[in-house]
């Protein structure tokens, strides 16, 4: 037996391994059990706070802990404990004001360990908190208490490039890690940290080589991760940026995609 022992599978949540309602499918739940079941280590990598995966776990509980706040941190589900995590300085604090100050239109989330604040909003941050079932948490961001772990611009999918843009070309532009997370969400994480340095943190911490790493994404906070894992799997429905930098491209985020690439590992057609 042992068939997917020493690999670790880690796969980004919203439109990859989550459907379009934010379901885990029979198919990819019966694939995930299947491969730990056979020795394989399997987790999730995600923009979220460790709280904020608690919903998925009716669906299924990984094995292995799980890479958070896109990178910036390592959690261990099963005991419920921090294992890494790197924090904001306090720097970023000034890259808010100055976007705030530039666009009042720019709604302000920060993430803290095991909370979401919400420093202004808009109707994207009022959305964001509907969807995940957040409790109000509302407070100025220059009273969020640190340490930090991340902070999202939120805005209209059009007003995006203007955020990038004016963070391009601000003084600020080197001292921080920035990736968009959806076409709503551009978020500041500790310099150097994405999903990708975190999946080889992970894997050092288990023991895994890097080279039976398999890294699952489709948006651009997920394309260190597809770029440094073993395996780089994106799904159909993937940026073209992900896809360019892809092993692999499995089927879309509603066919099941995550038991489409532990099958096809197990006939050995993905692994390389």
């Amino acid at each position: 037996m042992n068939k997917f022992k020493g690999l670790l599978l880690c796969t980004d949540l919203d439109d990859t391994i989550l459907t379009r309602d934010k379901r885990i499918s029979d198919k990819n739940i019966e694939a995930i059990k299947y491969f730990m079941s056979e020795g394989g280590l399997f987790t999730f990598a995600t923009g979220r706070v460790p709280g904020g995966v608690k919903p998925l776990l009716k669906y299924i509980v990984p094995n292995a802990p799980m890479v958070c706040f896109n990178g910036g941190g390592i959690y261990d589900i099963e005991k419920k404990k921090e294992l890494w995590a790197a924090e904001l300085d306090g720097g970023a604090q000034e890259v808010i004001k100055y976007i705030a100050d530039k666009y009042p239109f720019a709604g302000v989330e920060i993430c803290t360990q095991d909370k979401i604040y919400f420093c202004r909003r808009n109707r994207i941050v009022n959305e964001h908190q509907k969807i995940e079932n957040f409790e109000d948490n509302d407070m100025p961001y220059t009273e969020v208490p640190k340490p930090w772990r991340k902070v999202l611009f939120m805005v209209e999918e059009e007003q995006l490039p203007l955020i990038r843009e004016a963070i391009l070309k601000s003084p600020y532009a080197d001292k921080y890690t920035y990736v968009q997370s959806s076409p709503w969400y551009y978020e500041i994480l500790p310099k150097g940290n994405t999903k990708g340095e975190g999946l080889l943190r992970l894997a050092a911490l288990l023991g895994i080589k890097p080279e039976n790493t398999i890294g699952m994404g489709d948006n651009e906070n997920d394309l260190d991760l597809v770029k440094k894992a073993g395996l780089g799997v994106a799904v159909a429905n993937a940026s073209d940026a992900v896809k360019a930098a892809a092993d692999r491209i499995t089927v879309d985020n509603e066919s099941d995609a995550v038991a489409e690439v532990i099958y096809s590992l197990e006939k050995s057609a993905f692994w390389v």
